[in-house]
This record gives structure tokens, sequence and C-alpha cells, in this order.
């Protein structure tokens, strides 16, 4: 059973992926994004594997990752960005203030693994050349935001931010960040 744990553990701890290396390899490579919402849930599982409560022993804050597809649709690719690294900034304070506490060495380099993640997910976001948008006046909304006291809580907000605003902005951004490459 531990060993099990170890190797999990270890699966998810020295995974490069090709989406880490290259900013433009993360939209113009659907495997990247598939790849990236498959670690999430290894997380998750990591966590399960770990074989402890979830409850933490003081509540942190998360960004609420819902949104209706009309209305992100309606926003420019720099306004989604900056709305999913606010969300991601949001998440990676949540991951440390757990990471402060004391935690078993399978929830901790769980957790370091998580907020190298979320760094890299920040520093990718960063580095995309977007399509340069007319002159709007638009701007990112800071996310909503809720409290717990479940780390599975934390590691599912973030599968989900994954799944929904992030897949959704490398589609739509995928076309013009990728023209002349090959997908």
């Amino acid at each position: 059973m531990e060993l099990s744990r170890l190797l999990l553990l270890a699966a998810i701890l020295f995974q490069v992926r090709e989406m880490q290396t290259s900013p433009i390899n993360f939209v113009c490579k659907p495997r990247a994004m598939e790849e990236q919402i498959e670690m999430t849930k290894g997380f998750q599982d990591a966590l399960n594997q770990c074989g402890i409560p979830s409850l933490l022993p003081q509540k942190v804050t998360l960004p609420n990752v819902g949104f209706q597809m009309t209305q992100w649709e309606q926003k420019s690719s720099e306004v989604q960005r900056n709305e999913i690294i606010s969300a991601l900034t949001m998440l990676s304070e949540a991951v440390q203030a757990v990471r402060s506490t004391p935690q078993s060495h399978c929830v901790h380099a769980l957790l370091e693994r998580v907020v190298q993640n979320i760094k890299n997910m920040v520093l990718i976001l960063h580095s995309l050349p977007l399509p340069a948008a007319g002159t709007s006046e638009e701007t990112a909304q800071l996310p909503k935001s809720s409290l717990t006291s479940s780390l599975h809580c934390v590691l599912r907000r973030y599968t989900s931010l994954t799944r929904g605003k992030l897949q959704s902005f490398t589609k739509e951004t995928a076309p013009e960040i990728c023209k002349g490459r090959r997908r």
C-alpha cells in the first residue's frame, strides 16, 4: 500500500510535460491541455492515496470558477487570460496557506507540486503571444470567492478551472496563436 502511494506521488512529481516547456505548445497541441486536466485530476487521486483526512485547520479562500459560455466568449482573449491568472493566483495563495500548516510528508510533497504546476500555468499564460485586440475598455473581473476547509475542495476547484475557463481559452485562442504551425 505504501509503495503504491509513493509510486503515484513520484509519477506526479517527476512528470515533465511538453506544455511546461513551451507556452505555444500548450495551446497548439491539444494533448497538452488533456495532460493538464489529467494532472489536476491526478493531484486529487494522490491526495486520496495519502490516506489522511482533508480537513484544514483554517478556512482558505478559493476563486469561484464557474462561468457562462456566452458571456465568456464575448470577452477579449486578454481579459480571459487575466481572469484565469487572477483565479490561479488565488488558488496558489490557498495552497500555500495550506502548505504552511503541519502536514504529512505525502501531502506536503503533493502541495509543493500543485504550487509549482500553478506557477507554470501562470508563466505559460503570461508568455502567450495573444492576437492584438482593438482598443477596448473592458477589464478582467476579479474572481468572486468562497471559503473552504477542505483540501479536496481546493484541488477540485483547480480541476474545474482547468476544465472550464482554461480549456475554453485555449480552444478560442488556438486558431490565431497557432497560425502556420502544425497542431
